[in-house]
């Protein structure tokens, strides 16, 4: 009995903190990412008010938006896809700051539908970015991603690690010659295949949130398609 006590709270530690101990901090504790596979949990998730009104996966928007204008500068007038948007208040910060052509995009129709209320005058799309053309055929210049491709990696299926590959095709291919794809990343988890892909990665490490005894290890990674 004790034994199997032992092997439960193991188990139980593992799962809450993860591989490479990447655990959400208490603000942000309702399941790891690596639990999220379909559309299913994240309809119902926004439903529920679980995510709130606004909510932010790996740092906050007021750490993120300087390494966000530190890649688009004062390019004001580029077309830039934001996926994963969720309700993250980044969309906000990017349009007030004069980014006002940024289609934000997420997997789940019922958060698309919830920031078209809350946020009128902002773009929002729902689309599988997983799936080859679902970004349509017209080129960005840039890409922000704040935790979309790490909650497919961080799976650890086969099937999931596919995904994300697949979703950073798509991306790759909506991005003009020269465009750029910013990663805010945990841990990098998709590194490996974003150097496979694109013609340069860059990454630089910052903290991310702060949980009891340690901080995320966040991965700022800016990635550009060949000329």
């Amino acid at each position: 009995e004790l034994l199997a006590a032992q092997t439960i709270a193991i188990v139980f530690s593992f799962q809450f903190l993860g591989p490479g101990f990447r655990s959400l901090p208490a603000e942000n504790s309702y399941c790891s990412q690596s639990s999220m596979f379909g559309p299913r949990y994240w309809d119902a998730a926004y439903a529920s008010g679980r995510y709130g009104k606004s909510y932010e996966w790996n740092q906050s928007c007021d750490v993120v938006m300087p390494y966000v204008k530190r890649l688009l500068q004062q390019d004001f007038g580029s077309r830039v896809l934001h996926v994963g948007c969720g309700n993250s208040a980044l969309s906000r910060m990017m349009h007030d700051a004069g980014y006002t052509r940024v289609s934000n995009v997420d997997y789940s129709q019922v958060v698309v539908d919830i920031m078209r209320r809350q946020e009128p005058d902002l773009t929002w799309l729902q689309a599988d970015c997983t799936k080859p053309g679902a970004l349509g055929e017209e080129l960005y210049d840039y890409c922000i991603d704040k935790g979309a491709i790490d909650s497919l990696f961080e799976a650890g299926s086969q099937s999931m690690k596919e995904r994300g590959c697949a979703m950073i095709a798509e991306i790759h291919r909506v991005l003009r010659p020269g465009g750029r794809y910013l990663v805010v990343s945990n841990g990098g988890v998709g590194n490996a295949e974003l150097r496979k892909r694109f013609a340069h990665v860059e990454e630089e490490a910052i903290e991310g949130y702060a949980c009891d005894l340690y901080y995320k290890l966040i991965m700022i990674v800016v990635c550009t398609k060949a000329q």
